[in-house]
């Protein structure tokens, strides 16, 4: 009785914490910069504004960069870009939503996003370029593929999957937990966050600052529509009549797409190209330079 009643004053006093209390994020430690300062601008398509991120050679190739749920183009590309930097022309699009882009609170698709980086693409006059899709970024990529076809010369779609969401029950469960555990602390989520990318090597303690601001700044209700979002994408009826060459990404030990989903998806592609890597969903930070290696190898062949 003593322990169900201390236990429930525990849960009691944090859940009143955090609904009365401050959003503040941990003190850092030694000096602080950003992972990837690669200066933006924004694109209006309409009276919607999109932020871009360009770097790397004007002259050369171009690659977009499309990047998955939760993290802006900076938070999972950081590792990677430096690697392309001297090959590509490098556009980094952050979608609607994420990073400096807008927060648009109206509910979408994997395919009104395609239209949307089309549109910026558009705006910036870049045609057939290679599009790197990491994750949801990797859908979106399948789609605009489908659906803007003269904007992908090549397709890198990266740990993701043509209907990665296909348990009714447990995908429910997942999606209502997670809504839970962020209406109630933003906070602990992110220190969950930090401590996995941290695990993988992706930020240093040099970046603390600019991550915990990151993690923080996240909206919740934002971000359950893009997971709504990918619940309903299924690629799988079209993803064979694509024309562009593709190359498969596979993070063999994936703890959020389904390694068995991401095998449907090279299974469904025309002659894919498929990489194997033996990580996790972090592979983008952890095995960046052997993608990039891929990746130039892939689009020095298909041109």
């Amino acid at each position: 009785m003593r322990t169900r009643k201390a236990l429930g004053l525990t849960v009691g006093g944090w859940a009143l914490w955090r609904i009365f209390g401050p959003v503040t994020r941990p003190k850092s430690r030694g000096p602080q910069v950003h992972p990837l300062p690669v200066p933006g601008r924004t694109v209006f398509v309409g009276s919607k504004e999109y932020m871009v991120r360009e770097t790397g050679l004007p002259d050369a190739p171009p690659i977009v960069l499309i990047h998955g749920w939760v993290y802006d183009s900076i938070a999972t590309f950081c590792r990677l870009v430096p690697y392309l930097v001297d090959r590509f022309r490098v556009i980094m699009i952050d979608q609607r939503n994420y990073g400096g882009s807008r927060g648009l609170y109206e509910e979408y698709e994997i395919e009104t996003v395609a239209d949307e980086i089309a549109a910026v693409l558009d705006a910036l006059d870049v045609r057939q370029a290679t599009v790197f899709g990491y994750s949801m970024g990797g859908m979106v990529a399948q789609a605009l593929a489908r659906r803007h076809p003269g904007h992908v010369h090549q397709a890198v779609l990266a740990a993701t999957a043509a209907n990665p969401m296909r348990r009714p029950l447990i995908d429910a469960l997942g999606m209502a937990g997670l809504r839970i555990s962020w209406k109630l602390g933003n906070m602990e989520g992110a220190r969950v966050t930090r401590a996995v990318l941290g695990r993988a090597g992706a930020f240093g303690p040099e970046h603390d600052r600019w991550l915990w601001d990151v993690m923080l700044a996240r909206d919740v209700e934002l971000n359950m529509r893009a997971l709504r979002a990918i619940k309903r994408f299924d690629s799988r009826k079209w993803i064979a009549q694509l024309d562009p060459p593709v190359l498969v990404i596979i993070p063999t030990r994936d703890q959020v797409i389904r390694p068995a989903g991401q095998y449907e998806l090279a299974g469904l592609v025309k002659d894919p190209v498929v990489l194997e890597l033996a990580a996790r969903h972090e592979a983008i930070f952890t095995h960046a330079a052997q993608i990039a290696d891929a990746v130039v190898e892939f689009v020095e062949k298909a041109q």
